[in-house]
């Protein structure tokens, strides 16, 4: 019960209390006040009455007339009339019930009236005696009236003193429900501090205490904010172009490889420079080094069209562009931009081309292949490029695999899955090493029905992004997932990758929307959704947006493939995953201060983070050194 509801509760009982003990008082006052009055009447009238009844002691029927005129003044109950000899006795009672007054009422209010009686004489004799009961009916009505105008005040006065209340403790309480949501925000990992101040000291204080722990905890992410991008930068940056080094290229290979994208795999292009000691003679170490920051700004410009590239400083002469979903004819259009921005450079420091010059090799290459046929290849370009007199760039690409599908093929593949249903979903554990529980599964998927053979995910995610057909896959799955029964995932949690090309479609949203409003009420499991590091950076706004909608059906959210590759990293605190993957590589290749650093934001934040690809117990012990138990990979065999 909220303290709205508990203060209201006892509030609005003492006074219901303090007007029922009011309304009390004033009843019993009054009954007591009428009781005392109707039997002061009838002790007045009595006399009256004997004195009538002695003038008419000589006449029977004038006694009765008597007694009869006044008992139909009704201001009686009962007149008893019972003379010495016995002859002349008379009564009159009303027995009939009390008109307009409940039963109830007569039996709760049960007045009793002491009965009066007087002598009746004449001179000196005695004649009878005359007994009266007033008539209570009278105060009956009297006090029901008063009851129940006391009861219509009683509810008014309640009803009123519940909206005065309500008003009153909505301003009284107004600071402690923004105290409330600056906790529940704190809880989101949303820091929010509050400026207004409340005027209740005890309230003051809570909020100031609040505000102080929100400001420690934003301080201290923004100390382990500060700690990464510096490790980041001694670790994986070239400290005169601040482009990525090599290290960090080796690193991010296997995940650019496997990009998923409609070109089905991208280009890599080498650069190499030669006559940089040309270049130190000519300008001075100082403007040879600003020149190469110059070259780095036009690989940047030239590639900015390739949202995930990685652009790196190989050694002191040779460049690597990596660009995911690029195809031939557009890298060698990045190629020639660059050749010939770096030309003008040349010129506009007046150095001989021909003693300061570039080549570049291109690889147009699948996501097949291994890093070290792409880098050989790439190389390989780059050696022809040296050779070629003439042109300065070369590109080598593979002729397509004759016993590839073409198109039409895949589109009559994947519609004919779309319309069966012939996905097959697989899942993978998650598992904490150290518990040996199951954090979550993660589900993916294969077309394997029909008359098809079976097709691994990334055999048909890339002409599934060349058709479109990417949105009405994943809805597909996505409701096979939710509204069929898989008993392998009850009481568990469930998580999925979203195709980046899932996230940027219009109608994604709305689909899903219309499934989770259907559905999301009858899982049996709880529901995780996960999305790449490279997308959350560049669409932080795009990917809150669905971040949101899972929320609101009590879904949660993650990031994979995390290589700490942005330079801020307040976009986690944005999106507020729940989890963090990385690959067992890139956690295991960071420094101690590195690691650190890293662990203070996501332990800021409350993130989990998650080692994929972890292939023995080395590797395993390794990351469990750094605190690291939840894992993916061979390895969860191993524990198992």
């Amino acid at each position: 019960m909220t303290l709205f509801k508990q203060m209201a509760l006892v509030v609005s009982l003492i006074i219901i209390i303090m007007l029922g003990a009011v309304m009390v008082i004033n009843y019993q006052s009054a009954k007591k006040d009428m009781i005392q009055s109707l039997y002061e009447t009838t002790v007045n009238n009595i006399s009256t009455l004997s004195n009538n009844l002695a003038e008419a002691s000589e006449d029977s029927a004038l006694i009765v007339t008597t007694i009869d005129a006044e008992f139909d003044s009704g201001y009686y109950k009962r007149i008893e009339f019972k003379s010495n000899s016995g002859e002349d006795d008379y009564m009159q009672v009303d027995n009939n019930p009390v008109e307009g007054v409940p039963a109830w009422f007569i039996n709760f209010s049960s007045i009793e009236l002491d009965s009066v009686s007087v002598d009746v004489s004449s001179g000196w004799s005695i004649l009878g005696v005359v007994t009266v009961d007033g008539d209570t009916g009278i105060v009956y009505k009297a006090l029901y009236e008063m009851f129940i105008n006391l009861l219509y005040l009683f509810v008014v006065s309640v009803i009123s003193a519940q909206i005065v209340l309500g008003i009153l403790l909505h301003f009284v309480l107004k600071p402690l429900y923004r105290v409330q949501n600056q906790a529940e925000s704190i809880l989101k990992n949303e820091f929010v501090i509050q400026e207004k101040m409340p005027y209740t000291t005890e309230f003051k204080n809570v909020v100031k205490g609040m505000n102080a722990m929100v400001h420690k905890v934003e301080d201290i992410f923004e100390k382990g904010n500060e700690a990464v991008k510096r490790n980041r930068e001694l670790l994986y940056n070239d400290p005169t172009t601040k482009l990525f080094n090599r290290r960090y290229l080796m690193l991010k290979l296997p995940d650019l490889i496997k990009a998923e994208n409609k070109t089905n795999g991208g280009t890599i292009i080498f650069v190499a420079l030669s006559g940089a000691e040309v270049l130190n003679q000519a300008l001075g170490r100082q403007k040879a080094d600003d020149m190469f920051l110059e070259i780095a700004n036009i690989f940047n410009n030239a590639c900015e069209d390739f949202e995930d590239r990685v652009i790196s400083r190989v050694n002191g002469t040779e460049f690597t562009l990596m660009l995911p979903d690029c195809e031939a004819n557009e890298g060698e259009d990045v190629a020639h931009k660059i050749s010939k921005k770096f030309d003008s450079v040349i010129q506009a420091n007046n150095l001989n081309e021909k003693e300061v010059y570039i080549d570049i090799g291109l690889y147009r290459y699948k996501p097949t292949v291994n890093i070290g046929d792409l880098l050989t290849r790439a190389d390989n370009a780059l050696s022809q490029a040296k050779a070629d007199e003439v042109m300065n760039v070369c590109l080598y690409e593979e002729k397509d695999d004759e016993n590839a599908m073409g198109k039409e093929q895949w589109r009559t593949i994947i519609e004919d899955s779309i319309d069966n249903n012939y996905f097959s979903l697989k899942f993978w554990p998650t598992l904490n090493a150290q518990t040996k529980n199951v954090d979550h599964k993660v589900m993916t998927f294969t077309i394997d029905g029909g008359e098809n053979k079976k097709y691994f995910y990334g055999d048909f995610i890339a002409p599934a992004i060349n058709l479109g057909l990417v949105t009405k896959m994943y809805i597909v799955t996505l409701r096979d997932l939710i509204i069929q029964r898989h008993e392998e995932l009850d009481g568990s949690i469930c998580s999925l990758r979203l195709s980046n090309e899932f996230i940027k479609d219009k109608e994604s949203f709305n689909e899903l929307s219309t499934l989770f409003e259907k559905h999301a009420k009858t899982l049996n499991f709880k529901l995780s959704f996960e999305v790449s590091d490279s997308f959350a950076i560049h669409n932080t706004i795009l990917v809150k947006s669905f971040v949101d909608l899972f929320a609101k059906y009590g879904f949660t959210f993650g990031i994979n493939t995390f290589s700490g590759e942005s330079t801020d990293f307040t976009y986690l605190k944005e999106l507020n995953p729940e989890f963090l993957k990385a690959d067992c590589a890139f956690l295991l290749d960071q420094s101690k201060d590195s690691m650190s650093a890293i662990q203070v934001i996501t332990d800021s934040l409350g993130i989990d983070i998650i080692a994929t690809f972890v292939k023995n117990k080395e590797e395993l012990e390794q990351l469990q050194s750094m605190h690291i138990n939840s894992v993916q990979g061979p390895v969860t065999d191993i524990i198992n």
